[in-house]
């Protein structure tokens, strides 16, 4: 039971920014994200030129958008267990940028499959992202934190009633 105690002051202590990532005590991922969506607008607002310049083509300002925004809008994400509204909300802003990098309006009432055949981008990959980072996990020697903290379980903690939250292997099990 002492090792609990010291576990949550720890978490109690970092909750807030640590390492350039938000730390939730509850274990959610709502901060990250909307962190990570502004970053990924910011990415996105300063490269405004490209995006409306005639003389760049599409492809070009495609590899621009997956290179620049999809890596700072996706970065960490593979270690988030995101739940559903997060995950439609960085569908959402994936969208929009879609739709700002082809000069498209909501008013035009252009579905989102029809961006996606434009610009010949899929939703996005966090699933794939995951994968990856646990085909390295697992393919790590059984010393290694990593390894050890998928399999790792807090002995002698007793959980409040109800659902418990999903934790990253369990978001891992519906891949």
């Amino acid at each position: 039971m002492g090792n609990t105690k010291v576990l949550y002051q720890i978490v109690k202590e970092l909750a807030g920014c640590y390492l350039g990532s938000n730390i939730s005590r509850l274990g959610n991922c709502e901060k990250r994200c909307t962190l990570r969506i502004g970053k990924a607008s910011s990415v996105f607002g300063r490269l405004v030129n490209i995006w409306k310049s005639n003389s760049i083509s599409l492809p070009v300002k495609v590899k621009l958008y997956e290179s620049l925004v999809i890596s700072t809008l996706l970065y960490g994400t593979e270690l988030w267990p995101l739940p559903v509204t997060q995950m439609k909300k960085l569908e959402a802003t994936h969208h929009k940028f879609q739709r700002r990098l082809l000069g498209i309006t909501r008013k035009d009432q252009v579905r989102n499959e029809e961006i996606r055949k434009k610009t010949g981008l899929q939703e996005l990959i966090i699933k794939e992202r995951r994968l990856r980072w646990l085909g390295h996990v697992l393919r790590m020697e059984n010393s290694r934190i990593p390894r050890q903290a998928i399999q790792w379980e807090l002995r002698g903690y007793k959980r409040k009633l109800g659902r418990p939250r999903k934790n990253w292997m369990d978001m891992s099990d519906k891949i």
